[in-house]
């Protein structure tokens, strides 16, 4: 897929910093795996974003998880949702955090943590 064709990243000021939770503590991940791409996107050229909003509780567990926007909706939302409910993070200092986001790129075959 050439370049020009690649979905616009989101550029609204809020999710200029997507790891970051409100409140300014940034997230520390102990034990997380990206998710893998998709099969049908990748034999399809299919490339997009998903930004995942977390809770974090006193454990460094992750809660609520949920799919804040993503493009091309329906494509790689679920499976990131998937990857990120299983990732653990080091206890937030002040207690547990919530509306945390992370922007999860899928480029050419290739899954990142945006930022």
């Amino acid at each position: 897929m050439p370049r020009s064709e690649y979905p616009a990243d989101p550029w609204v000021k809020t999710y200029a910093a997507p790891d970051d939770c409100p409140g300014g503590e940034k997230l520390a991940a102990v034990d997380f795996d990206l998710p893998l791409y998709p099969r049908r996107a990748f034999n399809s050229g299919r490339q997009g974003w998903v930004i995942v909003r977390l809770d974090v509780d006193s454990d460094g567990q992750t809660e609520n998880v949920s799919v804040e926007r993503s493009l091309p909706a329906g494509l790689f939302g679920s499976n990131a949702k998937k990857a990120v409910e299983k990732w653990t993070f080091e206890p937030p200092r002040d207690g547990p955090l919530q509306n945390c986001r992370v922007l999860i790129r899928y480029r050419l075959g290739t899954v990142s943590l945006g930022g």
